[in-house]
């Protein structure tokens, strides 16, 4: 629903990667082009250049679909990063297709830092949720959508 929202024929969407393949899918689905950026791993586990990320935007670039913490990876985001990414999109009109659904997940007290708290009003932020994480319904495959009032 999040990309059949924002994408259309020939829009390229950025996706930090490896990542779940349904991304891909329902971006090719929708006519856009999914544009991977890869993640490197190293002695800290997975991380996203941000510089990289941001070369990745062409004029055709609708939309940053960001994952984190991320499915299949575990890479998590700062919140330095996620601020850094936020602005960028911000200064280019971008969208952000927020795929947050593991960010309720409390470990040793702590929760993923979350575009939730650093977003403003006018914020081009589309959030993907689920009922499946979080509370175990995984069969079921429920969930909603977070949009600006406007959609």
């Amino acid at each position: 629903m999040a990309v059949q929202l924002v994408v259309g024929e020939g829009d390229e969407v950025v996706v930090p990667a490896p990542s779940w393949p349904n991304f891909a899918g329902a971006i090719i689905g929708r006519g856009g082009v999914p544009v991977f950026v890869p993640l490197s791993f190293g002695n800290d586990g997975w991380q996203l250049d941000l510089e990289r990320l941001f070369a990745a935007v062409t004029p055709r670039t609708r939309a940053l679909f960001i994952n984190t913490p991320a499915n299949p990876t575990g890479w998590t985001a700062s919140e330095a990063e996620l601020r850094a990414i936020l602005d960028f999109a911000r200064s280019r009109g971008l969208w952000i297709i927020a795929d947050e659904i593991y960010g309720r997940f409390c470990y040793d007290g702590a929760l993923a830092p979350t575009f939730q708290t650093l977003r403003e009003p006018g914020d081009r932020i589309l959030f993907v949720q689920t009922f499946s994480k979080t509370w175990a319904m995984t069969g079921w495959r429920m969930g909603w959508l977070q949009a600006p009032p406007e959609l």
